[in-house]
């Protein structure tokens, strides 16, 4: 029973992991200017805060997995540091919103939790 039950905690973890989309150099601009608008964590893997973060929005990437309005992503900025450059990310984590067809992400400085997420996304889609 035991194995069962870590069994499934596994792949609901690896199904919510995946509802995240992980953005580099070759498919930022392509995502950005679908017709849905995205939520980007720029992230360090080895930043506490970050690893601090992740259960949090791998939560909001699964709640959004099936949205047609909004995209939930990701991007490790040691291995894109040119791309993460370009968009002003000095500290990790930094979370951008880019409406659908924009380039120009907005910065979030809210609560890091879902419900605030949840109220700061809703509140640029209406």
């Amino acid at each position: 029973m035991k194995v069962f039950t870590f069994l499934a905690a596994f792949v609901a973890l690896i199904a919510a992991a995946s509802a995240q989309e992980e953005l580099d150099a070759g498919n930022f601009e392509s995502v950005i200017n679908r017709d849905t608008s995205t939520f980007v964590k720029f992230y360090a893997p080895w930043c506490g805060h970050c690893k601090r973060l992740a259960p949090t929005w791998s939560d909001l990437a699964a709640k959004y997995r099936d949205s047609p309005k909004v995209n939930i992503a990701k991007i490790d900025c040691t291995k894109h540091r040119d791309l993460c450059g370009a968009h002003g990310v000095r500290g990790y984590p930094t979370l951008k919103y880019f409406k659908s067809g924009s380039m120009e992400g907005e910065k979030y400085a809210g609560a890091r939790d879902i419900a605030s997420f949840e109220s700061f996304i809703m509140a640029r889609n209406d």
